[in-house]
């Protein structure tokens, strides 16, 4: 059991430290798309605001993540037998997805910026969604 949680720490510190790469790449081209392409005034409460939200988001997923993590134990108190691997990994599936789809959509968001600034003028094209 402890082995189990050692990994989940592992994996969850992995995915923290790939949430903030991808939350600082998100606010650089962020300021920089800010300040040159749209010449926008530097604003630390914008960076701030940014940055809060980001951590926020952060505590918000590892809270889902360790409930989710808590699912199997939850489950075995009310009688809900299966097998102890099934619990396990369907919690880590669920725990890495949670914090996977933040890093996804801070990922895209700086894509659509790094993009923006490669073409100086407008941003990517988006698919309309019907």
């Amino acid at each position: 059991m402890f082995d189990v949680l050692v990994q989940n720490l592992q994996l969850v510190g992995i995915l923290i430290l790939t949430f903030l790469g991808a939350l600082g790449v998100n606010t650089l081209l962020g300021v920089y798309y800010n300040l040159k392409t749209v010449k926008e005034v530097f604003s630390k409460e914008k960076l701030f605001s940014g940055l809060f939200r980001g951590g926020v988001i952060l505590v918000g997923g590892l809270l889902i993540a360790a409930i989710i993590s808590l699912l199997p134990i939850i489950l075995k108190e009310f009688g809900i037998s299966a097998d102890n691997n099934l619990f396990e990994n369907v919690s880590v599936v669920a725990m890495v997805s949670v914090l996977v789809t933040t890093i996804i959509r801070y990922l895209k968001d700086a894509l659509q910026k790094f993009y923006a600034i490669l073409g100086s003028h407008s941003e990517p094209a988006q698919k309309e969604e019907n």
